[in-house]
């Protein structure tokens, strides 16, 4: 696990460990992960996967995260910055 500092350095390192994790899970291949993936097309996985990769993002970034807002926001950058914005502290869903 990063510490809290370094895991929020950048959206773009909160976006490389959720990319791994994500691939780590799913099996996804880590070219399809984009900014602009979806979990209604390129993202689709089971839901037992879902809840192990919400549990495996909170451990990583040490915060809470609401599943129900991240399948909302459906696309992973969004995801990945709703996850850099909790990990700061920041007051979001």
């Amino acid at each position: 696990m990063w510490n809290r500092s370094a895991q929020c350095e950048s959206v773009e390192v909160v976006a490389r460990r959720a990319q791994q994790l994500l691939h780590e899970i799913t099996g996804i291949p880590l070219d399809q992960i984009t900014d602009d993936a979806t979990f209604d097309t390129t993202l689709v996985m089971e839901s037992v996967q879902l809840v192990e990769l919400q549990v495996a993002l909170e451990e990583e970034f040490q915060t809470e995260l609401d599943p129900l807002y991240m399948i909302e926001l459906n696309r992973f950058g969004d995801i990945v910055e709703y996850i850099y914005r909790r990990a700061r502290g920041e007051e979001v869903p």
